[in-house]
């Protein structure tokens, strides 16, 4: 018969006491639990990259087009002084995270070497001529090897709509030759035009560069537009398979997704309250331009807004145009990003496909001005920083010193069931304060709807800002400096406990306290 074992009663206590430290140590280390939708990995790589280039460059560069209606063949692409790293080292030196460069835009015109169409531009005398010297003609795999030189991010647009296709749009310049092809594009049309986007997005995306290694896209922009009346559904289900498996770390940009929507209008811009999440797909009804640059709280698909701008009123090249001032551009960065909204601005190159020097002066101006803006930081780790709550009463893991220790992967945060709270900094000193950034781990999803700033002005605080919606990161500006040595950030409003990584305050030292 086995014997039953019988604890002494110190042995009892040891046991409880190992448990109880046991359980202590799992639930004080234990993370807040994601809320509602998160972005994936390659959703938060991209909201960080916050600001890059948009290039429309075609047929239309030379045409004085938008659109490309006139339908020329591709003797009109003639670029002769074609320099994509010039595009490149100017969007690198300017700041810029990356550039987007239309393959092909409405007009049908395939930029690189495609067997899906001959209406590209390799089949002009322009690139007959570079390719009889010796020289490389495909300007998608140009581009995206100086994008890999320069150490930036290399995206692709691909037009859904295509003009060349479309049998309600005349194509008169081109009966009879080798560019009259099978009008495919449309649900009634005898073709299927789904299966040769498919092939031409494919191409794309499996593309090597000229030293054999596979092109990188960090994004994909299926833009929807259409000036015709042509009915085409889209198989946006078997373009995003494509996307995933080729390039399974692109986002894939469109009206509402499935990874990036358009932010609803195209001014750079978006309203002060903006959610990352939406609750529809690309395949259902399109939200309005305001649902858009608003979102849906809580909504049931990470899809977050990009602001696309021009740095010039049209999207490709004219010569009668004038860029944007470098003042514009602060405001539009301020409205964009300062909103948790990606910046996408283009900067066409012109007829000699370069990137004019006016433009990258402006770009350049406009770098200046956002770092001398953003280097005026007051906030550094050893601050005296509290907070009404900490997890688990857990500081190493959850301490408000998160906020100001400069890395992402960390944050503050309070208990599950606290919604509002607090934290405090003594900047040890009288500072005059302009301006605020601050940003939510949205890791783990968009919880935050009401904050509010405050400041010791006078020897009590005064409120300073009042917020809505924080996300990936909000920039708060004051009308006019205030002079403090003590800040506060007060939750007033989340769905789920807030997570906050990062506070920064920006301003000049005035003198000691």
């Amino acid at each position: 018969m086995a014997r039953a074992w019988v604890a002494s009663k110190s042995q009892r206590l040891s046991l409880l006491v190992n448990v109880y430290c046991w359980l202590t140590v799992v639930y004080a280390q234990a993370p807040p639990a994601p809320y509602l939708q998160t972005p994936t990995p390659q959703q938060l790589e991209w909201h960080r990259q916050e600001y890059y280039a948009f290039i429309h460059f075609g047929p239309n560069t030379f045409t004085d087009e938008e659109w490309g209606t006139s339908q020329s063949t591709p003797d009109v692409f003639n670029p002769k002084a074609l320099d994509t790293d010039q595009w490149a080292k100017s969007f690198a030196d300017a700041g810029m995270a990356g550039m987007i460069l239309t393959a092909k835009h409405h007009d049908g015109m395939a930029l690189w070497k495609t067997n899906t169409t001959t209406y590209q531009v390799g089949n002009g005398n322009w690139a007959k001529d570079r390719t009889s010297r010796g020289l490389e003609a495909d300007v998608v795999q140009l581009a995206a090897a100086s994008a890999k030189r320069y150490d930036i991010k290399f995206g692709i647009y691909l037009s859904p709509w295509d003009i060349h296709r479309d049998p309600a749009m005349p194509k008169p310049n081109l009966t009879g030759t080798i560019y009259d092809e099978p009008q495919v594009f449309g649900d009634d049309t005898p073709g299927d035009y789904n299966a040769l986007y498919a092939q031409q997005l494919t191409e794309l995306v499996t593309m090597q560069l000229a030293d054999g290694s596979p092109i990188q896209v960090s994004e994909l922009w299926l833009d929807g537009n259409s000036g015709s009346d042509t009915v085409q559904t889209f198989n946006w289900t078997g373009f995003r398979n494509i996307i995933r498996e080729y390039q399974p770390g692109a986002v894939m940009w469109g009206h509402q997704g499935v990874d990036a929507r358009w932010v609803g209008n195209e001014d750079g811009v978006t309203v002060a309250t903006n959610w990352h999440c939406i609750s529809r797909t690309q395949d259902e009804t399109h939200y309005s331009g305001e649902q858009l640059e608003t979102g849906v709280r809580d909504g049931l698909y990470w899809t977050p807004a990009e602001a696309d701008a021009r740095i010039r009123d049209g999207w490709f090249y004219h010569v009668a145009e004038k860029p944007k001032t470098a003042n514009t551009l602060m405001n539009m960065y301020f409205q964009s990003v300062g909103r948790s909204v990606n910046l996408l601005l283009d900067v066409p190159p012109d007829t000699t496909g370069q990137i004019v020097q006016s433009d990258v002066d402006i770009l350049l101006e406009f770098k200046a001005q956002r770092d001398a803006f953003l280097s005026r930081t007051l906030l550094v780790p050893d601050m005296p920083v509290n907070a009404s709550s900490i997890r688990s009463e857990n500081s190493a893991l959850y301490g408000p010193t998160n906020l100001l220790d400069g890395n992402s992967d960390t944050y503050w945060a309070m208990d599950d069931g606290e919604t509002t709270g607090s934290f405090e900094v003594d900047l040890g000193g009288t500072y005059s304060v302009d301006s605020f950034i601050t940003q939510e781990h949205i890791a783990l999803g968009q919880r935050i709807g009401g904050y509010v700033i405050d400041g010791v002005v006078n020897g009590e605080f005064k409120t300073l800002v009042t917020g809505t919606s924080l996300g990936y990161k909000r920039i708060d500006r004051l009308e006019a400096p205030i002079e403090t040595n003590r800040l506060r950030v007060r939750v007033t409003q989340a769905n789920a406990t807030p997570l906050i990584s990062s506070f920064q305050a920006l301003g000049e030292k005035n003198g000691s306290a």
